[in-house]
């Protein structure tokens, strides 16, 4: 995971960031605290799933919720 630098600063009950650096190196999408990238593979896609609240990379995708519209062509 990157090296991730903040320094911040209160006002009245706030926290307001001053400056936010990442150092130099690979920040992946598997990084990020609310993705599930376990099942990564060539053509997977990302989904939220709102029983575990996270995003989940998947090859298939079985959701009655979800619409795909392609547009007019």
């Amino acid at each position: 995971m990157a090296n991730i630098k903040a320094k911040i600063s209160t006002n009245t009950n706030r926290v307001i960031a001053k400056t936010v650096s990442v150092a130099s190196g690979t920040i992946n999408l598997g990084d990020l605290g609310d993705i599930d990238a376990s099942a990564k593979s060539d053509g997977a896609m990302i989904i939220y799933n709102s029983t575990t609240g996270k995003y989940e990379v998947k090859t298939e995708i079985q959701n009655q919720n979800l619409n795909i519209i392609g547009g007019t062509y």
